[in-house]
């Protein structure tokens, strides 16, 4: 049998609709063409019309509608933009909020030695630039703990040194408010020299501030300029204390046991022999209660020096300033914008990864209508 043989006896079956041909491989090809017919899927009513209707026009050229490719990429775009608008707006604005309180009170950044360097005669220092010295003050151990596990009654004597950076017309306002500072928790100034006038501007403080105020009253001497650098040194005198009282309480023992023998002698040569001890049990009696007050001062009040700098400027405003500070101002503009942009992309880019992947899926959605429209 040929294969047009074949073809015929399946038309003959696609009409008749029964494959009743004598071959039964002829036969077995009938019955699978009807059951393909059968399993064919039918046109709805609203396609068959629609079919008919461009049929009868000639299946004219159809126009395209659908946007171009670059409008359906400014849809997400326009997205993410919006959404970087916003960021930017918050970054800007939390950047002024955080950096207010530093710029009204001069700031303040902890530096300071551990605690166990402290109590072992340990020293720290920090220093910066004058434009980041604002934002800086001395972090100290809590007084009177933290040295040695037990022992809250630890003397510590520290000593402090602040270098103040600002404009020359500011420092006699400056010098004025270090003073009152001092005055405010409780201290007093020992000695000061400040000079206002031209190359020579500058001021020197020694001050004396009670060792328990001494965080705060740092905080605020910190916020009067700039912060160029900052140092702090402290020493545990406690065992010299403790050596001190125990040696006033035995020549305060002393004395009292030779005032008794002095009452019961009997003869002159003893009497004369032990006031001759009396005496030198007296002076070494004074000389102790003088140390004792020594170190009192030494760890009730903290030394603290402060130096007042002149900035190294010749001028401000735009165009002012030599060019290193004009490269310093430059750096320190990059490096703010750089932090801008890499906290923007932090959050910008998994928000545009998820916008591209619902752009990406609301599009095979219509795609999968459309197909299904169609079928």
């Amino acid at each position: 049998m040929t294969e047009a043989d074949v073809l015929t006896a399946i038309d003959d079956a696609l009409d008749t609709g029964v494959a009743a041909d004598h071959d039964p491989l002829t036969r077995e090809l009938q019955e699978l063409a009807l059951e393909l017919r059968a399993d064919a899927p039918e046109p709805t009513p609203v396609f068959r019309d629609w079919l008919g209707r461009h049929a009868e026009a000639g299946f004219p050229k159809r126009r395209n509608t659908s946007p171009a490719w670059w409008h359906r990429l400014i849809q997400p775009a326009a997205g993410v933009g919006l959404v970087a608008a916003v960021v930017a707006v918050i970054a800007v604005a939390a950047g002024g909020l955080s950096g207010s309180p530093g710029d009204d009170a001069g700031g303040s950044s902890d530096s300071s030695a551990s605690s166990g360097d402290v109590a072992s005669g340990g020293s720290a220092a920090s220093g910066g630039s004058a434009a980041e010295g604002g934002d800086s003050a001395l972090a100290l151990p809590a007084p009177g703990g933290g040295f040695e596990p037990g022992r809250s009654d630890r003397k510590i004597e520290r000593t402090v040194a602040l270098e103040l950076e600002m404009p020359v017309d500011e420092m006699a306002r400056v010098a004025e408010r270090v003073t009152a500072v001092t005055n405010r928790y409780g201290g007093f100034v020992l000695n000061s020299s400040v000079s206002t006038g031209g190359d020579s501007a500058g001021g020197d403080f020694e001050l004396r501030i009670p060792s328990a105020r001494l965080r705060p009253a740092l905080r605020d001497l910190a916020g009067l300029a700039d912060v160029r650098s900052q140092s702090q040194t402290g020493r545990d005198v406690t065992r010299e204390h403790v050596t001190v009282v125990d040696r006033l309480q035995a020549a305060r023992a002393e004395r009292r046991s030779l005032l008794r023998r002095l009452e019961l002698a009997t003869t002159t040569e003893e009497a004369e022999a032990l006031r001759q001890r009396l005496d030198l049990v007296s002076g070494e009696i004074s000389r102790l209660r003088g140390h004792r007050r020594g170190l009192h001062l030494r760890t009730d009040y903290s030394v603290v020096s402060v130096s007042l700098l002149a900035e190294d400027r010749q001028g401000g405003g735009i165009g002012g300033g030599s060019f290193r500070d004009a490269l310093g101002d430059a750096g320190h503009l990059l490096v703010v914008v750089a932090g801008l942009i890499v906290r923007a992309l932090a959050v910008l880019l998994p928000l545009g990864l998820v916008a591209l992947v619902a752009w990406l899926a609301a599009r095979m959605l219509r795609r999968r209508r459309r197909e299904s429209a169609l079928a």
